[in-house]
């Protein structure tokens, strides 16, 4: 069979787009061009949705979707090939949204965020490592003298001195600008030599103008702004120095120009914005701390669901960083032990093994400081228990924040938030505070989410169970009835929880953008062959494919939402295009645990793509198993 031509689709995409000089990437998943724009308010939604061949146009999680079809890996090609992109390219994500316009707040926020979220991971190692040894000083294990404590605290605690030197070359990437050259710049803050100068009785000055006295170990802000106005600096003087000589020249303007500076000018202004923003921090929740623990405590993972955590990260690291502790972080890391507690009592309680096994395993995944499947699998999905978590956290938090509790440094979540709130001078009211909270945190979480899923959760399960079997009944009266006419009998791909297309958890599929069809909630790993056809497409990533039947049903079985993301972790594929199938021959396998561990839903999409071909496409809403009937097709 020829393969349909799609350059003028390709054409009048990446016009609408605005341009191939508007397109900085695009991929596709099973059925979308998934573009990153520089600007994305340039296209016309209107105008993108009606161009023929286009199914529909999505803006979100930082990508341009346009909604193509199951031929999508076809159409790419020919868009790369337009918006002049070779392959698939190799894009840094957190640039690419610096680079998008938005709102003055979100892209100074973005921008601080983009400086310093490569080095949590260094940062939170570190801060595990000194709790340890703050632990072994206690117990009489080490001494701060000893050899082996000064080189392990040396691993800890540099990534925190040297920070200027660290977040300085992230700047340089972030700003575009020579990231080696924002790196010195970092040192210049904490050159020996000029930091006791600086520090001396008389202090000194540079062209008779007085350089402040200032620390700065531990600081962040300093360099960002510092970082910003280098990158400006480079670009003036790449626009006067000849090319030949800017290797040289260049980096020799910005620092003789920005180091001076930053002593003078950006450190002093930038150390006393973070001490306004930590003290403003600490006066609002100084004024109850009972309070604002209960509340923060209560809420914080609600407002994590929401997406507006990011907005406070810098400032609870300003905190940490400029004061040398933090409350309010201390009592955030206790809303994990809320959901942890969630995830007992919800396993604990349930009868069904393959529901006990989720609740155990976001048990564990909670406990190591990862919520995503506790929220996703088991807090949403029953709203009660979420606010069971609520109830727990906000108790909990109160407590903690009445008590004083203070994180020391970063760390993780879970189980590795304990390191963080132990006092470098010794354990304290911080350290026995947060346990004793995590544990009443954890224990009321559990009480209540183990009564609310008695009364809750099985109840839905028995009404869901008499609907089931109503429906069964019905689907048996109606095949009979039906048995005379002309039809194309899809059978379910994968045993499991039949859902109304409306009911599938992706906005495109649920719209019947892509078709009438239905999400099942998969009880088993394997996707069979439907009907007798052809493989018409297979995604890379193996989470979908597409079919077409020998009487010329197009039908996309898609398993999970946003599995795209992925990246093929999970899934194995067994056919290829262009491969002749048999009802009940497998197709794929996907490994529900990852799906879900990654935050993502595994409902299963089985949608007839050229829907309106037909007069009807009548569906089942039941419990299946594979090879029962799911779908009927009437011409």
């Amino acid at each position: 069979m020829a393969k349909a031509d799609y350059t003028q689709l390709a054409k009048e995409v990446v016009a609408a787009v605005g341009g191939k000089e508007n397109i900085v990437n695009v991929t596709n998943c099973m059925t979308r061009l998934r573009f990153v724009l520089k600007d994305d308010s340039i296209p016309d939604k209107d105008k993108v949705a009606g161009i023929k061949g286009v199914k529909g146009v999505m803006n979100q999680g930082g990508q341009y979707q346009v909604i193509i079809g199951t031929h999508v890996s076809e159409v790419v090609k020919d868009v790369r090939r337009e918006a002049q992109i070779s392959g698939e390219g190799s894009i840094n994500k957190e640039d690419m949204k610096l680079i998008k316009k938005d709102s003055l707040w979100n892209r100074f926020f973005k921008t601080i965020s983009g400086c310093i979220m490569p080095m949590l991971g260094p940062m939170i190692a570190g801060g595990i490592i000194k709790g340890i040894l703050v632990i072994l000083v206690t117990a009489g294990i080490l001494t701060k003298t000893d050899g082996t404590y000064l080189v392990l605290y040396a691993a800890g605690d540099a990534i925190l001195y040297f920070m200027p030197v660290i977040v300085g070359f992230t700047c340089g990437k972030v700003f575009d600008c020579n990231p080696y050259v924002t790196a010195v710049i970092g040192a210049a803050f904490l050159y020996p030599d000029l930091v006791s100068a600086v520090s001396a009785e008389g202090g000194i000055t540079f062209l008779k103008i007085p350089v402040a006295a200032a620390s700065y170990t531990n600081t962040f802000l300093p360099i960002v702004l510092a970082g910003f106005v280098a990158s400006k600096l480079e670009k003036l003087a790449k626009k006067f120095i000849p090319s030949m000589l800017q290797l040289m020249l260049v980096p020799t303007f910005v620092l003789a120009v920005t180091v001076p500076l930053s002593w003078i000018v950006i450190g002093p202004v930038m150390n006393t914005v973070s001490s306004w923003l930590s003290k403003g921090v600490f006066g609002i929740f100084g004024m109850s701390p009972l309070i604002g623990g209960a509340l923060l405590g209560a809420f914080w993972q609600l407002v994590v669901l929401l997406g507006l955590h990011a907005a406070f990260i810098p400032i609870l690291m300003n905190n940490l960083f400029s004061q040398g502790y933090d409350p309010v972080n201390a009592v955030l890391g206790l809303t994990v032990w809320a959901l942890a507690g969630v995830t007992l009592g919800y396993a604990l309680k349930n009868k069904d093994p393959e529901k006990r096994g989720i609740g155990f395993g976001s048990l564990a995944s909670a406990l190591c400081g990862v919520t995503e499947p506790a929220i996703y699998s088991i807090a949403l999905p029953n709203f009660k228990l979420f606010v069971c978590a609520w109830i727990g956290g906000g108790i909990s938090g109160g407590i903690l924040g009445a008590l004083g509790g203070k994180m020391y440094t970063m760390a993780g979540d879970g189980l590795f938030r304990i390191p963080a709130m132990i006092n470098p001078e010794g354990l304290d009211i911080s350290f026995y505070g947060f346990i004793i909270c995590a544990l009443i945190s954890f224990a009321v979480s559990a009480v209540l989410a183990f009564i609310m899923a008695d009364s809750g959760v099985e109840e839905a399960e028995q009404v869901a169970e008499q609907m089931d079997t109503d429906m069964n009944n019905h689907v048996l009266e109606e095949n009979k009835m039906i048995s005379d006419n002309k039809e194309t009998i899809i059978c379910a791909p994968v045993s499991g929880k039949v859902i109304c297309r409306e009911d599938i958890p992706d906005e495109t599929f649920a719209s019947g953008i892509m078709g009438e069809g239905v999400g099942i909630k998969p009880e088993e790993e394997i996707i069979v062959a439907p009907f007798d056809g052809e493989i018409t497409s297979v995604v890379d990533t193996g989470h979908a494919v597409g079919l077409t039947s020998s009487d010329g049903v197009e039908l996309l079985i898609h398993v999970g939402v946003d599995t795209v993301k992925m990246q093929g972790d999970g899934f194995q594929v067994f056919v290829t295009e262009g491969q002749k199938v048999k009802t009940g021959e497998k197709l794929l396998k996907f490994d529900r645990d990852k799906i879900r561990k990654a935050g993502y839903s595994d409902t299963t999409a089985v949608l007839v793509t050229n829907s309106d071909d037909y007069s009807s496409v009548k569906t089942v809403a039941e419990n299946v198993k594979q090879k029962d009937t799911v779908i009927i097709i009437e011409k």
